[in-house]
């Protein structure tokens, strides 16, 4: 009977450490995503520094969009006087993690709010992203985002 006991001790104790390590990744991956979108709401690009790959590419409504389009958005975003005030919220529908890969798909929400007026608007997209690994941190590769109908 013992022994029994140990064999299944031991066969979950693997287990156990790989479904730890599964919710720090689910964890990580979505304070990836969240953050990366703080660029938009901060006309910061300190966001996208540190949270996509020099290769990112963002498809978006049939535009392709890399570092250096994000970073003329945030340019001429920040020489103008700031009007609408954004917050993001997000629904994850799905996480899957192979190795260090890892493919999600969410909703994504903006509330808009007028500087002046306190005018409020609310923009959604359905949203996919591919992360990798590197050097025991996610980082964005590719994004595409899909505006939900209103």
């Amino acid at each position: 009977m013992k022994k029994i006991f140990l064999v299944c001790l031991l066969g979950y104790a693997p287990l156990s450490g790989f479904s730890q390590v599964l919710a720090k990744d689910t964890v990580a991956i979505k304070n990836v995503i969240a953050d990366f979108f703080e660029l938009f709401s901060q006309n910061d690009l300190k966001y996208m520094e540190r949270n996509c790959t020099p290769e990112f590419e963002l498809y978006e409504v049939g535009y392709l969009w890399t570092t250096d389009t994000l970073r003329n958005f945030v340019a001429k975003r920040q020489a103008q006087k700031r009007v609408w005030v954004r917050t993001n919220a997000f629904n994850f529908i799905r996480i899957n993690v192979k190795k260090d890969i890892a493919w999600v798909g969410y909703y994504n929400t903006a509330s808009l709010t007028h500087a002046e007026t306190n005018e409020k608007r609310t923009v959604k997209w359905l949203e996919s992203a591919i992360l990798v690994k590197k050097n025991r941190r996610w980082w964005l590769t590719q994004m595409h985002s899909t505006p939900m109908p209103k």
